[in-house]
């Protein structure tokens, strides 16, 4: 299975995000935008469509209930953004720093995270179908009572990561590696694993593998 890619038109209008602070319904289409910065601001409820945002940074800003669909995010910096109750569809991140970012609420469907860093990230009650994370640091982020449909991560580094209250069935992470992660039997049943990643599981769950 494949992600839906975005559908992001070949002419698209320069603009700023600060174009988005003077608007009292904040909504942005068919538009590019390119080493622009709103760190620390707030911008409630703002719709993004068919757009490419580059080398731009979100640092600390307050985003709730964002609707994105169809964009690319490049080389952008979303590190300790409040991102509650967002919706995103048809979305790429590429080589984004996500560092302590809040996805409490959130819903993902077709997105893909390439190259991105999400260390300390909190997805809490947040809805997933048709995920990736690609190549991606998901070190001590908090997945927690989570739905994950269609999800997989890719070649990640999930070490200290936390799945409590979610379930893991048909999740792939059989290519991405850790040292700890925090989850129940219960949860394991049905995702996929690698032979070495089920040995681990084995000993974090206190069972003693002895051969013959």
């Amino acid at each position: 299975m494949k992600p839906n890619q975005p559908k992001i038109p070949d002419r698209l209008t320069p603009v700023q995000l600060h174009d988005l602070l003077h608007e009292e319904d904040p909504f942005l289409q068919n538009a590019s935008i390119i080493d622009s910065r709103i760190d620390g601001q707030t911008i409630e409820r703002a719709q993004l469509t068919n757009m490419l945002i580059k080398n731009s940074s979100f640092q600390g800003a307050i985003l709730p209930d964002l609707f994105a669909t169809d964009i690319q995010f490049e080389n952008c910096d979303f590190s300790n953004a409040d991102l509650t109750g967002i919706s995103i569809h048809r979305v790429s991140f590429h080589n984004c720093k996500m560092l302590g970012v809040n996805f409490t609420n959130a819903r993902f469907t077709d997105v893909v995270f390439e190259e991105c860093i999400c260390n300390l990230s909190t997805f809490v009650h947040t809805k997933f179908d048709k995920v990736w994370f690609d190549q991606c640091q998901v070190k001590d982020a908090d997945f927690f009572d989570c739905k994950l449909k269609n999800t997989y991560f890719m070649k990640c580094n999930l070490d200290a990561i936390s799945f409590d209250e979610t379930p893991l069935k048909g999740v792939e992470i059989n290519t991405s590696q850790f040292e700890s992660m925090t989850v129940s039997m219960k949860e394991l049943d049905g995702c996929i694993v690698s032979s070495l990643q089920a040995i681990q599981f084995a000993s974090m769950l206190g069972l003693d593998i002895q051969d013959e």
